[in-house]
């Protein structure tokens, strides 16, 4: 049951796009542990950046250090109670597993000291999973997130490795290992539109028996012309909502589009009203803005900000970083006047690039996001219930979303 108002969605945003000033002090960092990756997967947007070759193999330990420092002395200043870590790359597990136990001894002497929680995620293809891998994971309560497309036929067509061969069996196997040490991963996949989304669910739900996960869409700019997303995602919808919901199956993706609708706050960067203030440590030490507008082109996370120089709240300063964060909120026009602002929020902010106009555009997709939207709404809104409350006075208020 939900509490809200079941009538059209809001477009209460249209005039309240959030101001960008001072960005809040960063509780977020994605740390970079590797800029390569042992697989070749084609539709990925990290090496559609040159300068990724031009980035140490593994984060140095000059840089480790150095950003454990930077990050003691941020948490202190800013006196924050919780941080949150992921691990990422290319493949993060590329990192020395000697050098992973290390920086994890680090990270729990600063919570020692600072007595902030440090939150730990890596998000991996799973290859190189082993027992020692995954007894380290479960050690340090690190949790983990497996990339996977679904069954072979769809997985192995894409996330394939130097030779061209699929990876779904060495993923499986890691994932194996995981659940071995009492590690449940959550699931990362990405969408081809041409393929059934009711056949990824079956299989990640009855074949897997994983019950929470997320289903993007692929990566993409203006430039790349992509096939439209609204067939896949309208029926990956329905299946989810007439056959798995009552099962607790969760899809993130799916859970913020109805968040938005029903005017909830929907936390996801694929869609959703919000700034995106993610801060990424590059294996060098560079401080760059969100990885995924990598997909721009080459040197389009560059900055001059580093832990090697600056302190970690420095770059919200750097041009580079502050246009990204402030192309999250102040949307193109045609966005500003979409019904379905709230809850789309413009759609990713990488999707939104095109050469002319940076980003000052609606979404790639935008056209897919309005037809699946209007779906969802049409098939939640006559089952949305509205509870009022009341105060002492029996006058009533607004209701709680």
């Amino acid at each position: 049951m939900v509490n809200v108002e079941a009538e059209a969605p809001s477009t209460r945003a249209k005039d309240a796009i959030p101001v960008a000033e001072e960005v809040p002090p960063f509780a977020f960092v994605l740390v970079k542990l590797a800029s390569r990756c042992n697989i070749n997967c084609t539709y990925c947007y990290w090496f559609r950046d040159a300068e990724v070759y031009n980035k140490p193999a593994v984060l140095t330990v000059e840089a480790e250090d150095a950003f454990c420092q930077r990050l003691e002395q941020h948490i202190e200043e800013f006196e924050l109670d919780h941080f949150v870590l992921i691990f990422h790359g290319g493949e993060p597990l590329l990192f020395p597993k000697h050098r992973f136990v290390e920086l994890q001894e680090k990270l729990l002497d600063i919570e020692d000291r600072t007595g902030c929680e440090i939150s730990r995620g890596v998000c991996t293809n799973a290859i190189l999973i082993d027992g020692e891998w995954a007894d380290i994971l479960k050690s340090y309560n690190v949790t983990v997130s497996v990339s996977l497309d679904g069954p072979p036929d769809i997985h192995d067509k894409y996330r394939v490795d130097f030779k061209g061969r699929g990876t779904h069996a060495d993923t499986l196997r890691g994932i194996e290992f995981l659940r071995a040490e009492g590690i449940e991963p959550g699931l990362i996949s990405v969408c081809n539109p041409h393929t059934d989304p009711e056949q990824i669910l079956s299989y990640v739900v009855e074949k897997l028996g994983i019950k929470e996960f997320d289903i993007l869409p692929p990566d993409a700019t203006h430039s790349d012309n992509p096939p439209q997303i609204s067939d896949y995602f309208i029926k990956l919808f329905d299946v989810w909502y007439d056959k798995y919901a009552a099962q607790g199956v969760r899809i993130r993706t799916l859970d913020a589009m109805i968040q938005g609708l029903v005017g909830n706050f929907s936390v996801s960067d694929t869609v959703g009203l919000g700034p995106i203030e993610t801060v990424t440590l590059m294996t060098d030490g560079s401080l760059e803005p969100l990885d995924v507008l990598r997909i721009v082109g080459d040197g389009s996370t560059k900055t001059n900000s580093s832990v090697l120089n600056n302190a970690l709240q420095d770059v919200q300063n750097d041009p580079r970083w502050r246009e990204a964060f402030e192309a999250s909120m102040e949307l193109c026009e045609t966005c500003q006047k979409c019904e379905f602002l709230d809850s789309c929020g413009g759609g990713h902010v990488a999707h939104r690039w095109s050469p002319e106009r940076r980003f000052d555009n609606p979404s790639v997709y935008c056209d897919s996001w309005k037809s699946i939207f209007s779906h969802i709404w049409k098939r939640i809104s006559p089952t949305l219930i509205v509870e009022y409350e009341t105060d002492a006075a029996s006058s009533p208020t607004m209701p709680n979303a």
